[in-house]
C-alpha cells in the first residue's frame, strides 16, 4: 500500500527558539512528546533563507543555483515537481494548504498540486477619506515640519482603526489545517499534501492564550518596525530584537496546530500510513551579527547566511514509526523529494543517510534593491550571493561560509555552542558549488499588481 505525505511547514520557525532542540521556553512542548514516536533530525539546514527558493527546492530537489527562483513572482516548470511525479506516476490525489501569499499567489507553485485551498483574505485597508487639516481647516500637506508631524500621528490612527475594524489578514493556520482535513476524508486512494503554517511567520501575533512572554508594549514596538533604511543606518535594532518574545508565542501557537492534526489522523487510523514530515523553510534573524562580514547584522529573513536563518527544525514521521529516533548527521531539506520516493517504494526508516556536505545559499540583498540604499556607507556588504557549505565534524557540523572576499570556518555543536575557528580564505565553497548548473526550470517571472506589492510589503518583505 502506498504511503499518505504530508510535508508540514512552519514557514520562518527556526530551531533556536524551539524547546525540541533545547530552548529554554516550553515552545514546543506537543513535539517534545511526539519526538519519542518519530526520528528528530538535529541538524537539518534549508536551502535557502526565504519562501520562494526554499519551496522550489523542496518541491524539485535542486540547489537555488540549479532552479534559480530568487523573486517572489517566479514562475517554475511544475512538471518536475514531486507533487506531480506523485500524481502523473503513482496516481495519489495531491493538495495544497497556505495563506503564504508568496508561494500560493505571485508564483505558480500552487500548479504542483491538482487542489489548492482558496486564500480569501482582504488586503489591509487603505484610507479614501480626507486628510488632516489645521484648527483652521486648512489641509496640512507633508511640505511643511507641522505637516509631516500630522500626516505621521494620522497614519499611526489609520493603522490602529484598520485592525479594529479589519479582518485579521493571517489567519491562523488551524484554518488551514481544518481545509485539509475535510479535503483528506474524501480521499479514497493514496494522498500527499503540503500544509504552510504561517504562524510563525512576520507580523508575530499569537493568540492571547498562547502570548506567555509578550505584551501589549512589545505589540505596539511591532506596530511601529524600523524600516531597512534605518537598520542599514545603524539604527531601530532593539526594536527588532524586541520582538523575540512575540515570537516564542507564535511557536507554542504552531506546535499546539500539530497537535491539533496529529490527534485527527489518529483518529481516523491515517497517521500509521502517513509519512508526515514537519519543518520550517528557514528561520527569522533578530539582529544577529553575521560571524562572516563584520557590521552585518540579520534583520528577520531579508539577507546573510547565519544559523538562526537556515538551521531549521526537522521531525519525521516515518509510516508505522513507534519507536524515537536521532539523526544527528547534517541534512539538507533540498534531499525531501528523494527521501519521499525512498518511503514511497517500501523503504524501512531510515535513521543512517548519506554523510554529504549540505548547501544554503542566498543572493539576496539583490544589487538592484541595495541601490535603493546606496547613500548608506557599507550597504554592499549585505548584497548577495551567500553560500555556506555544511559537513559533520565528529560532535558537530562544520560550516564553510564565503561571501565576496569574506570567508569564515564555523563549528557548530548546538544552536547556542557555536565557535569561529578561521577567517581565512579558503575554496571548500566553491569547490561545493562552481559544479551547479542551471537545470532550466525556471519559465518566466511574472508581474504583481498593486495589491500584491501591498501584501508583500505588510509581511515585511523587502521590495
Amino acid at each position: 500500500m502506498d504511503p499518505n505525505i504530508i510535508l508540514l511547514i512552519l514557514d520562518s520557525a527556526r530551531v533556536q527558539n524551539m524547546s525540541l532542540y533545547g530552548y529554554d521556553k516550553n515552545t514546543t512542548p506537543f513535539l517534545e512528546g511526539f519526538a519519542e514516536r518519530s526520528t528528530v533530525y538535529t541538524q537539518a539546514r534549508a536551502p535557502s533563507i526565504h519562501s520562494i527558493a526554499s519551496h522550489v527546492s523542496m518541491f524539485t530537489g535542486l540547489h537555488l543555483e540549479e532552479h534559480g527562483a530568487t523573486d517572489h513572482e517566479s514562475q517554475i516548470d511544475t512538471s518536475r515537481s514531486i507533487w506531480t511525479e506523485l500524481s502523473r506516476d503513482f496516481g495519489y490525489d495531491t493538495g495544497f494548504f497556505t495563506n503564504n501569499y508568496v508561494i500560493s499567489q505571485t508564483s505558480n507553485l500552487e500548479d504542483c498540486f491538482e487542489y489548492s485551498s482558496e486564500m480569501r483574505l482582504r488586503a489591509k485597508k487603505k484610507y479614501l477619506g480626507r486628510d488632516p487639516i489645521d484648527e483652521e481647516g486648512r489641509f496640512l500637506t507633508s511640505d511643511s515640519k507641522l505637516g509631516r508631524a500630522a500626516n505621521h500621528l494620522w497614519n499611526k490612527t489609520l493603522k490602529l482603526r484598520d485592525r479594529v475594524i479589519s479582518p485579521d489578514r493571517y489567519a491562523p493556520g488551524s484554518k488551514f489545517v481544518d481545509k485539509f482535513l475535510d479535503w483528506q476524508k474524501d480521499r479514497s486512494g493514496p494522498w500527499a499534501a503540503c500544509i504552510n503554517l504561517m504562524d510563525t511567520h512576520y507580523p508575530f501575533q499569537p493568540e492571547a492564550e498562547f502570548d506567555r512572554w509578550g505584551s501589549s508594549e512589545l505589540r505596539s514596538i511591532q506596530d511601529d518596525q524600523p524600516s531597512t533604511g534605518e537598520l542599514l543606518g545603524g539604527t531601530g535594532w532593539d526594536r527588532l530584537e524586541g520582538l523575540e518574545p512575540l515570537y516564542d508565542g507564535t511557536i507554542l501557537q504552531a506546535d499546539t496546530i500539530v497537535e491539533s492534526l496529529v490527534s485527527e489522523l489518529e483518529k481516523r487510523s491515517e497517521l500509521e500510513d502517513t509519512l508526515l514530515i514537519v519543518t520550517s523553510d528557514h528561520g527569522e534573524g533578530f539582529g544577529e551579527r553575521s560571524r562572516t562580514v563584520p557590521g552585518v547584522r540579520m534583520r528577520r529573513h531579508s539577507w546573510g547566511i547565519h544559523e538562526v536563518l537556515t538551521h531549521v527544525p526537522l521531525l519525521i514521521n516515518y509510516p508505522g514509526q513507534e519507536d524515537g529516533a536521532v539523526v544527528d548527521s547534517v541534512f539538507s531539506l533540498t534531499d525531501i523529494p528523494e527521501l519521499v520516493r525512498t518511503v514511497r517504494d517500501g523503504a524501512s526508516i531510515p535513521t543512517e543517510i548519506d554523510r554529504k556536505p549540505v548547501l544554503s545559499s542566498t543572493f539576496r540583498l539583490l544589487p538592484e534593491k541595495a541601490a535603493d540604499y546606496d547613500e548608506i556607507d557599507g550597504v554592499e556588504n549585505y548584497v548577495g550571493p551567500w553560500r555556506a557549505v555544511y559537513e559533520d565534524n565528529g560532535s558537530g557540523v562544520r560550516k564553510y561560509v564565503q561571501k565576496d572576499e569574506h570567508f569564515a570556518t564555523i563549528d557548530i555543536e548546538t544552536p547556542r555552542d557555536v565557535e569561529v575557528v578561521s577567517t581565512e580564505p579558503t575554496r571548500r565553497v566553491q569547490e561545493e558549488f562552481e559544479p551547479l548548473s542551471d537545470s532550466d526550470i525556471q519559465t518566466e517571472t511574472a508581474e504583481i499588481d498593486e495589491e500584491s506589492r501591498q501584501r508583500l510589503e505588510d509581511l515585511g518583505y523587502i521590495r
